[in-house]
């Protein structure tokens, strides 16, 4: 799933526009958050993500690479 991010202002009556690059009648989920609220939200996600990544759990995790306590 591809994640595309708008930062839009609440016009009167609460109402946003948003155009999608997506063709008519595609499903899409839309999430709304305070701007304010989006950005430390973002960066723990990307944070998360890393430390699951393929590399922290097999390179970083090897008791093989943990060098620097024989030191």
């Amino acid at each position: 799933m591809k994640a595309t991010q708008h930062v839009v202002t609440v016009s009167e009556g609460g109402r946003v526009a948003l155009r999608v690059p997506q063709p008519v009648g595609t499903r899409v989920r839309v999430i709304v958050l305070d701007e304010s609220d989006a950005v430390p939200d973002e960066a723990m996600a990307l944070a998360r993500g890393q430390e699951q990544s393929g590399f922290a759990r097999q390179v970083l995790a090897d008791p093989a690479e943990d060098v620097w306590n024989d030191l």
